[in-house]
């Protein structure tokens, strides 16, 4: 199904998925770009939550605005995939990281799922778009207890890992990735990464026990443009249980693993990365899909020398 919208310059294609919604389901189409496109055409994909646990996902080049995935309350969001470029943009001046992200939009209230590439400002003071695509998948878990933090990359060394929230005695927690903001150079190598770890002893990087979020992505050298990794902690209901794993694909290669099992409703969502993210490539990245049905089975699709790590509550 492909929209073409007068404004911005540029087309919309929209891909509906499944959601998984507690019992509710919403079909639809399915329109994939062409790759000589991407620089003027952005891939959407979207499954309106109206209860329970949602399944959501937001593919551009150039829209800041993002989608609004608020509508289920109270909802926690985190990143379930993540594709394509982040490795252009920046934050010097007037230019724009490319963006993997759930986060708030100010001044209005809510829950929205960014994905854009990297811009840049130029001699008259106009923005000029790398137009690399940059695609996110959200899910949105049934709670409201939530922690936060980010990790920033510093000038010529590696930042520390940052903590998120100590660890919670009675095993109800469990920590995901919520945004990754990338600028040039970020992303280019096959060993950088960015995770959350549940660490239950001490080390010289983690001083004490609890939930950190680490990465070893390096800033700009030449105008100190910083990359960004947000977690976000979730705090379940009594009784969840929790599952976590690893998929890896080989070079050029494409990798699909069911990771849940059973009739029990699911969620899942990304606790790590590791990998160069730096093709214009809408698939080239760590991607879920999300079951048919409210009791079906999630599946994780790694391309191109990545590993992606995952955890899911049942």
């Amino acid at each position: 199904m492909k929209i073409t919208m007068a404004a911005p310059m540029f087309r919309h294609l929209t891909r509906m998925t499944s959601a998984w919604l507690l019992g509710a389901l919403s079909l639809g189409c399915v329109a994939l770009p062409d790759e000589d496109e991407l620089a003027e055409e952005s891939v959407a994909e979207a499954s309106a939550a109206l209860s329970g646990w949602g399944f959501w996902a937001w593919g551009t080049t150039t829209d800041e605005d993002g989608i609004d995935i608020s509508s289920a309350s109270p909802q926690t969001c985190v990143l379930a995939g993540v594709a394509g470029n982040l490795n252009r943009g920046g934050q010097w001046y007037n230019d724009l990281q490319s963006m993997a992200w759930v986060g708030a939009k100010y001044p209005l209230t809510g829950t929205f799922l960014y994905a854009h590439g990297g811009a840049y400002t130029d001699q008259n003071n106009q923005r000029v778009w790398d137009n690399n695509p940059v695609n996110a998948q959200a899910t949105c878990f049934p709670s409201n207890v939530r922690y936060n933090a980010s990790w920033t990359s510093d000038d010529g060394s590696v930042s520390p890992p940052v903590k998120i929230t100590d660890l919670d005695p009675n095993n109800r927690r469990q920590c995901f990735l919520s945004g990754l903001w990338g600028i040039s150079g970020a992303w280019s190598s096959s060993s950088r990464f960015a995770r959350v770890v549940k660490k239950t002893s001490t080390d010289a990087t983690h001083p004490t026990t609890g939930w950190y979020v680490e990465a070893n992505l390096p800033s700009d050298p030449y105008d100190g443009s910083h990359a960004r990794v947000f977690a976000t902690c979730v705090d379940f209901a009594q009784g969840t249980v929790f599952t976590s794993g690893s998929v890896s694909a080989a070079a050029s290669a494409t990798n699909t693993v069911t990771i849940t099992s059973g009739t029990g409703v699911k969620g899942c969502a990304l606790t790590g990365i590791t990998g160069a993210l730096n093709q214009n490539d809408w698939n080239d990245g760590a991607v879920m899909a999300a079951p048919s049905t409210a009791s079906g089975n999630w599946s994780l699709s790694v391309k191109n020398n990545k590993t992606a790590t995952w955890a899911c509550a049942e």
